[in-house]
């Protein structure tokens, strides 16, 4: 009878029809969806749907350094949001050269990693614990930068796979006064593009911060003296032509980080006060070329103590800020109250956050491999 029982099952399952396996497997965790693209070759059809992955919920995760007991230093990890409001490490020991690798940078889910004192370059993304070896620059790195948009990556297949849409960008340190040296790679041509000198529109080299973002092809990187942001053109086609966007007049108010993030397709710049509990918003409105200019979006006090911010939501008016308390919240600027709250487990309360995305849970469901 459990056979019987078990066999009318899966073929209650079979008989479903795709818009009933769709709701089901939209309640699933994604990990759980992750996990079951074999179970069928209709569970499979379904889950690879461009309908249904649209519909799936974004992905939370983040990258920290983790409470140092012994006073070393400590190396940076990567968490993902869980359900019940938790911030679950993701174990990297997958990748075969991770102890003698450094982390040069993060984005959207994906790591820079190069491997201590050589030109090797790796790219690592940690939920689908995939990763792929770069060929070498043919220059050596002083600043090396991973740009990952998941909004903007162009051409179909598999999207979850670390060798699609990404580029990474090494400023050799061959500076001059307003520019310098600089070398990109392209995951899709899986080549470094000969190393350029580049003009930073007018901005002296020595002014460009660490500070750097990236959307739609191009590279935001902060400047100082003048206060501004240089827009760097990194696209496959693009001749890494440089443009200059002053920052909002009133920044300098704000007396504390300031950071720039995407939301809705449009460039924001958002800084905290000295203190990190007054939040400022300004969206770069691009209408008019001739008339590009800042308008303030959001000016918010918070009641939820010392917070820095890490990211906005892509979507909608919300930002994900990490407070001294050892926890990433979702604050709705609209509404002005925090809507969601993760923190890692026990021990973990002075881990300490450095950058959060959100990205479509579609990058991390790859082609089901049911032949093999």
């Amino acid at each position: 009878m459990a056979i019987l029982k078990r066999h009318s099952s899966i073929e209650s399952v079979m008989n479903l029809s795709g818009d009933m396996l769709a709701e089901i497997i939209l309640r699933l965790p994604v990990k759980s969806v992750a996990r079951s693209q074999c179970v069928s070759k209709n569970w499979c059809a379904t889950i690879s749907d461009g309908y249904l992955r649209r519909r799936l919920p974004l992905q939370l995760s983040v990258v920290y350094f983790p409470e140092s007991g012994g006073g070393g230093k400590a190396t940076p990890r990567f968490a993902c949001a869980e359900d019940g409001g938790t911030l679950v490490d993701r174990d990297l020991k997958f990748f075969p050269f991770m102890d003698g690798a450094v982390v040069c940078d993060a984005s959207n889910g994906l790591l820079l990693l190069r491997s201590a004192g050589t030109a090797r370059f790796y790219v690592v993304d940690p939920v689908t614990r995939r990763w792929a070896a770069l060929p070498p620059p043919s220059r050596d790195a002083r600043l090396s930068m991973l740009a990952f948009d998941p909004s903007s990556s162009s051409g179909g297949g598999d999207a979850s796979s670390p060798r699609r849409g990404y580029h990474v960008i090494n400023f050799t340190g061959r500076w001059r006064e307003r520019g310098g040296e600089v070398e990109v790679f392209s995951s899709e041509a899986w080549a470094w593009a000969p190393p350029r000198d580049v003009d930073f529109a007018g901005v002296p080299a020595g002014s460009l911060s660490g500070t750097m973002h990236f959307h739609g092809g191009a590279v935001y990187a902060l400047a100082a003296d003048p206060d501004c942001a240089v827009r760097m053109d990194v696209a496959d086609d693009g001749d890494l032509t440089c443009a200059v966007a002053e920052l909002p007049a009133d920044a300098a108010a704000a007396d504390g980080d300031g950071r720039l993030a995407h939301s809705g397709g449009r460039l924001h710049y958002v800084a905290s006060d000295g203190g990190g509990a007054g939040l400022k918003v300004w969206v770069l409105d691009d209408s008019s070329p001739a008339a590009i200019q800042w308008r303030l979006k959001h000016a918010v006090k918070l009641d939820a103590g010392e917070v820095r911010f890490m990211a906005l939501h892509p979507e909608k008016d919300a930002a994900y800020l990490w407070s001294a308390a050892g926890r990433l919240l979702e604050y709705d600027l609209a509404r002005e109250e925090v809507t969601g709250a993760w923190e890692f487990g026990d021990g973990g309360k002075r881990n300490r956050v450095v950058k959060a995305w959100l990205v479509p849970s579609s990058l991390y469901l790859s082609d089901c491999p049911l032949a093999g």
